[in-house]
């Protein structure tokens, strides 16, 4: 029984990592179950014993990617050291997994374009609500952290923070708008990136001078 289980578990990842690149590649409304199992090397069998239908695999490969693929670029904004750096470092590492890791990649582009009508699987009653619930999350994480009230966000002592030390703590003037700005520019370079990761700036500090610029003071 166990091994039977464990198995199962193992066509559901199949079928799951074979879902996120389908769907990246050929939109979700062009994506048949039967792509999806032969890109899995399965039967088409096989999905609907996992999944009722395309919309339920979408979901899940939405809900199932979402924190483990992300994850460890937001986890670098709840790491020590002064905000502006901590921030640098997030969107520097945002633009190295767009163009290194093909699963960032892929579910940034699925999740972006989904909400585009003709893009959109039937059965969703709303066209945004996928994505909504992880770009609300992303604004609400921003916005806590350029407000200065995530665990950590101020310097203590503020020792070798450099330029706008007396600022720490405070951030920009207005939180939210700084992390609308974010937000979009993650947006826009994840749709970027979809297109042609080459079209990038460039993976260091130079690259995201801009954003940075824009959020804090």
């Amino acid at each position: 029984m166990r091994r039977t289980a464990e198995e199962a578990a193992q066509t559901k990842a199949a079928l799951l990592e074979a879902a996120l690149f389908q769907f990246a590649e050929h939109g979700v409304a062009a994506t048949k179950l039967a792509d999806v199992a032969q890109r899995a090397g399965l039967t088409r069998g096989a999905v609907y014993h996992h999944f009722t239908d395309k919309t339920a695999l979408y979901a899940t490969v939405i809900a199932n990617s979402w924190d483990s693929v992300t994850a460890p670029v937001w986890a670098v904004l709840d790491s020590d050291g002064p905000v502006e750096d901590r921030l640098r470092e997030f969107l520097v590492a945002w633009l190295r997994r767009l163009r290194e890791d093909r699963h960032f990649r892929a579910l940034l582009t699925i999740t972006l374009n989904a909400s585009y009508g003709p893009d959109q699987p039937e059965g969703i009653s709303d066209g945004r609500a996928s994505k909504s619930y992880g770009l609300a999350d992303w604004l609400q994480r921003l916005e806590t952290f350029l407000a200065g009230k995530r665990d950590g966000a101020r310097d203590g002592d503020g020792a070798g923070a450099g330029a706008g030390a007396g600022h720490r703590g405070t951030h920009a003037d207005d939180p939210s708008g700084a992390a609308a700005g974010i937000l979009a520019w993650l947006c826009g370079t994840a749709l970027l990136a979809a297109t042609d990761p080459d079209l990038l700036p460039p993976s260091d500090a130079s690259g995201v001078a801009l954003p940075l610029r824009g959020a804090l003071p």
